[in-house]
């Protein structure tokens, strides 16, 4: 869990570098006007990474023991790349038409490396911190880097702020200090342990279009799940285009885009303040709707500030919408599924929001029509429209049949232990199973414990039926 968070630390502050809205936007500013050209490739970033999932998933589900080797090579490619970006941009002549076309090929070998680190990552998590740590783990995760991003800030402010730094050059020195501290995140992230399965041998698995039709036909509330993410859409929809909005339409100087950062990353530090104790206590959809109501008040702030102080307060509340947004889904996720299935859960939700992934490809094109004003009103709606749909989720760790199979993720239902209990008081050793199965701290072993109460039901029939 440590070398999770360190990793979390430094992989914000590489972020706040490099950030795909904020400073590549910036950067593509300085070879095309057109935001639908900035918005396809922001919106690369992002949907490239999830082509190789499903595979990934379904190579996890035969293979266990590959996960390791696979999150290792995702990430040091992804390391590798940005180290050659830095110096694309740093050592390639001012004015090189090599620059955007070789950025573009890198940022995409970039993604595809992300694709194939993130299922193995998300399946060590699963296995190893128990559902009512994992928004303290994230809300960490989040916080920690919050505050290295808050430095990343002030030298984006410094870098962008100098004059004497002509661009592409500013921007090649925060990739080269993004490519450091990728390195120092993907060095903690390369020593966390994974759990080591007892049977190497490939597993069989059912038939890939049949698993997928078993997955949403026993999770329904992942298609309203995708719905809600899809509606969360409108803050992405507009978040690559205000520093844009900043800079070109209120005319404030680069130096700005650091304090922007600085406000951004400020609000997901105090945000989880709230997200950690609302996720543990009583749920990961009320993180999610909390974080869908904070990004359209800080898109309305927007709408209204005409200076840089006044545009502050408006990404306070964006950066902890989007924390919200990350604890809140990624939670819901690994609350839902059953440590079998997760990666292939987490790949299935991926690809059916890739539409999601190209919202700033939308909003760049809509931008380009109709001007940015108009680009944040339809993002406000997107919002509110989550807003009233989050409330037609479950709850998974309540047990609801509505969020899947309750019994094999939390051992059992609600119903089901009040019926067990009736049946087993009279019996000492089987009711201490059925308490530890209650026990938050004995998640790692749920699954054992359910057979071994399913096993003393069994001998308490065959007793009753003789």
């Amino acid at each position: 869990m440590r070398c999770g968070i360190l990793h979390g630390a430094f992989f914000r502050m590489a972020t706040a570098f490099g950030d795909p809205y904020a400073i590549i936007p910036l950067f593509l500013a300085g070879f095309t006007g057109s935001r639908l050209l900035i918005g396809l490739i922001v919106s690369l970033v992002e949907a490239v990474g999830i082509l190789p999932q499903l595979a990934v998933a379904r190579t996890l589900q035969r293979r266990p023991n590959i996960a390791k080797p696979l999150m290792l090579t995702g990430i040091w490619t992804r390391c590798a790349v940005w180290g050659l970006i830095a110096a694309t941009a740093l050592l390639l002549p001012q004015g090189s038409l090599w620059i955007p076309f070789l950025f573009v090929g890198l940022i995409i070998i970039y993604s595809l490396g992300g694709g194939l680190a993130v299922l193995p990552f998300q399946k060590v998590i699963s296995e190893t911190i128990p559902p009512k740590h994992r928004s303290s783990f994230f809300g960490g995760r989040l916080a920690s880097g919050g505050l290295l991003a808050v430095l990343a800030g002030f030298v984006v402010k410094q870098v962008l702020g100098n004059e004497s730094l002509a661009w592409p050059r500013n921007y090649g020195i925060l990739f080269l200090c993004s490519f450091a501290a990728l390195a120092l995140a993907y060095t903690a992230m390369s020593r966390v342990q994974f759990l080591k399965t007892e049977d190497p041998v490939p597993r069989s698995v059912p038939p890939f279009r049949k698993e997928i039709q078993r997955m949403l036909r026993d999770y329904p509330v992942l298609k309203r799940l995708i719905a809600v993410h899809i509606f969360s859409g409108g803050l992405v929809l507009v978040l690559p285009f205000l520093t844009l909005y900043a800079t070109r339409d209120l005319g404030l100087p680069l130096k700005w885009v650091g304090f922007f950062i600085v406000a951004q990353t400020t609000g997901a530090i105090l945000s989880n303040l709230a997200w950690i104790p609302l996720g543990n206590r009583i749920g990961t959809r009320s993180v999610i709707s909390s974080g869908l109501g904070m990004a359209a008040l800080g898109l309305s702030l927007i709408l209204i500030a005409k200076n840089g102080p006044a545009l502050l307060p408006a990404f306070l509340l964006c950066g902890g919408a989007a924390s919200a947004l990350i604890v809140g889904f990624k939670g819901y996720i690994l609350e839902l599924g059953t440590p079998e299935n997760r990666p292939l859960l987490f790949a299935l939700e991926s690809t059916l929001l890739m539409p999601l992934r190209f919202m700033p490809l939308l909003g760049g094109l809509l931008a380009d029509l109709f001007g940015t004003r108009p680009l944040i009103y339809i993002g406000i709606a997107l919002l509110l429209g989550g807003l009233i749909s989050v409330h037609r989720l479950c709850e998974p760790r309540t047990g609801d049949p509505v969020c899947g199979p309750s019994k094999l993720r939390n051992g059992f239902s609600h119903k089901e232990r009040k019926k067990v209990a009736r049946n087993l008081r009279a019996r000492p050793k089987a009711w201490k199973i059925l308490k530890d199965l209650e026990d938050p701290k004995q998640e790692y072993v749920k699954p054992r414990l359910t057979n071994r109460v399913e096993a003393t039901l069994e001998e308490e029939n065959q007793y009753s039926n003789t």
